[in-house]
């Protein structure tokens, strides 16, 4: 007799849902959540993808009854469903009338990025999580292929790929410092690299590898930056962001670029695009620069380089917004940005 796991797989092979691409994604997303269903939720509720109660979830078709459960992180209210056919419906009606899950159809032939979307919206909390689905994969489709639905291993069939490798130089040096926002109490340098430091721990979740690089003080302006970018071009990146905000009384978020750099530009609009999105500052637009500020710093490397100026760290509106947000949520903008423009490279 069919394992509840197995059942769940012949279901699932057999119906329809929004988005066909993702079948083999979100099942290696159940398997990775209930342990290929022999979780209790699994078990006794049938509720293979963890999922926690929300009313919308019956919005439109009763699928699932609340339940009191005690998950790794405490009681909470999940979902029971009745049939693996109600699971199936209402996983996708829970992520179909989720606002925080909005967009997600753009995704419909991109399993890694539809994963990486849920875990935007907050599925999952775990940087690892798309990793973690990824390694359970050889297993699903062994299993898939052995009860007979070799089909389903030919629609959205994950593929591994080369990580998109980040170069992240942190503007101005340990002596110059940049910009001083009163308004958070740091300036540009060390803000920036705890920035990074969120941006190393998400990386994962956008198959990015970042590097973080520095300007080192005691040459002229333009020694120091061709020394650095050196560095930079030795690593061989496929993009680079040279990380600063902005000052000088304005407010908002800009993106500069090398102008005549085709991938340069499709970098700055991809980052600036994720920071307007993520930060819900003005937008002061990306601008090309081949003389003036920043100028050194982006046409020092034949690689695809922007200089990012997210907000204003003399404006009270846009520091607020800042610390509002965190310095994680600016991290993931940089990542979603970056991710988006190595999709169009």
């Amino acid at each position: 007799m069919p394992s509840n796991w197995e059942q769940l797989i012949h279901t699932y092979a057999q119906s329809t849902i929004p988005a066909p691409d993702l079948k083999l994604i979100t099942l290696a997303q159940w398997a990775l959540e209930s342990n290929f269903g022999t979780s209790k939720l699994a078990t006794e509720h049938l509720n293979f993808a963890g999922l926690k109660f929300r009313a919308r979830i019956n919005r439109d078709q009763h699928y699932a009854e609340p339940v009191d459960y005690l998950a790794h992180d405490g009681w909470d209210t999940y979902c029971k469903f009745a049939s693996h056919q109600d699971l199936i419906g209402g996983y996708w009606a829970f992520i179909n009338n989720g606002a925080m899950y909005d967009g997600w159809d753009a995704y419909a032939e991109d399993p890694a990025g539809y994963i990486g979307h849920l875990q935007r919206g907050g599925y999952a909390e775990d940087p690892n999580y798309l990793s973690k689905i990824r390694s359970v994969l050889p297993r699903i489709r062994q299993q898939v292929d052995d009860l007979g639905h070799a089909a389903l291993l030919q629609a959205g069939a994950l593929q591994p790929r080369a990580k998109f490798r980040l170069a992240v130089l942190i503007g101005h040096n340990s002596h110059a410092k940049g910009a001083h926002s009163d308004h958070l109490m740091v300036s540009e340098w060390p803000y920036n690299q705890r920035v990074y430091r969120h941006m190393a721990e998400l990386a994962p979740e956008f198959e990015i590898e970042p590097k973080q690089f520095f300007r080192h003080p005691g040459k002229p302006y333009e020694d120091e930056i061709k020394e650095a970018y050196a560095l930079v071009d030795t690593w061989g990146p496929d993009a680079i962001l040279e990380l600063h905000f902005n000052s000088g009384g304005g407010r908002g978020t800009e993106t500069l670029y090398w102008g005549g750099s085709a991938k340069g530009e499709v970098l700055a609009r991809a980052v600036q695009r994720a920071l307007l999105t993520e930060l819900g500052l003005s937008n002061r637009g990306i601008k090309d620069r081949r003389t003036g500020r920043g100028s050194s710093s982006l046409g020092a490397s034949a690689h695809p380089t922007i200089l990012t100026e997210p907000f204003f760290g003399d404006s009270a509106n846009d520091c607020a917004k800042m610390v509002s947000v965190g310095e994680d949520t600016l991290a993931r903008a940089y990542l979603i940005g970056a991710r988006d423009a190595m999709e169009e490279f």
